[in-house]
């Protein structure tokens, strides 16, 4: 049995006509680093509801060009939306983050600046590799959107303008636990946001900020955990426990 086409995201509008036309690092990557050739067929989605199946008719290096040969629906999405706000944290182990939770299924990274973060902006190399890591994730595992990543922002502001249920994991804690405290909701929430902390801590005034706009203090284990792991075990819980 022939392997199943592979999957790219493209630009919005690449998709409203019969013949597709590809450029740049997508075209390279599909001639030189793959070596597609013609005849070959790719899935190509700009993350709307429909994904569209393209076979090849030319392939060099700095165009592809190709035929829609049939479409079909988009993957779906998970019914509740989780938006990690992840400390900045060492570039290696953010990146791991951003990646990991990409497959996992979460929606929106937001990068926060807390106290003890190591680093207190993200330069625009750094959000375009974060953009480029996003994409593959997401090509790899087979997601029918792209999550977003935004800006950096205060610690504060994030906790203010965080959307839906904002849930906190904080080493202190110990007795209310994620996957317990999500089970005893009335009702699964439309969207969670995730509340990652430095690999040094929240610091005290912090937390008291955090429980102030009523976020709520969650445990993950026993296990204190590093900051880029908690990140993914927690989005972990909450899209198995309340992805229904």
């Amino acid at each position: 049995m022939a392997d199943a086409p592979r999957r790219f995201f493209v630009p919005a509008g690449t998709l409203q006509a019969r013949n597709i036309a590809l450029s740049g690092d997508l075209a390279h990557r599909l001639a030189r680093v793959l070596r597609l050739r013609r005849g070959d067929r790719v899935v190509l989605t700009d993350g709307g509801e429909r994904e569209f199946e393209v076979e090849l008719t030319d392939v060099s290096a700095r165009t592809v060009a190709g035929v829609v040969t049939g479409d079909r629906p988009s993957p779906s999405e998970p019914s509740v939306e989780v938006v990690l706000y992840q400390s900045l944290i060492r570039p290696n182990r953010f990146d791991i983050a951003i990646e990991k939770g990409t497959e996992l299924g979460v929606a929106r990274f937001v990068p926060v600046v807390n106290a003890r973060s190591q680093t207190d902006e993200a330069s625009q190399g750094r959000a375009e590799r974060w953009q480029r890591l996003v994409v593959e994730a997401a090509e790899q595992c087979g997601r029918g959107r792209l999550p977003a990543v935004d800006s950096p922002v205060p610690f504060g502001e994030a906790l203010a303008t965080a959307p839906g249920l904002r849930i906190v994991p904080y080493e202190a804690e110990r007795a209310n636990r994620l996957a317990d405290y999500l089970r005893a909701l009335p009702e699964p929430p439309p969207t969670v946001s995730l509340f990652i902390g430095p690999e040094g801590g929240y610091t005290d005034e912090e937390i008291a900020l955090a429980r102030e706009s009523g976020a709520a203090l969650v445990t993950l284990g026993r296990q204190v955990l590093r900051s880029e792991t908690a990140g993914v075990v927690a989005s972990a819980i909450v899209l198995h426990t309340l992805d229904g």
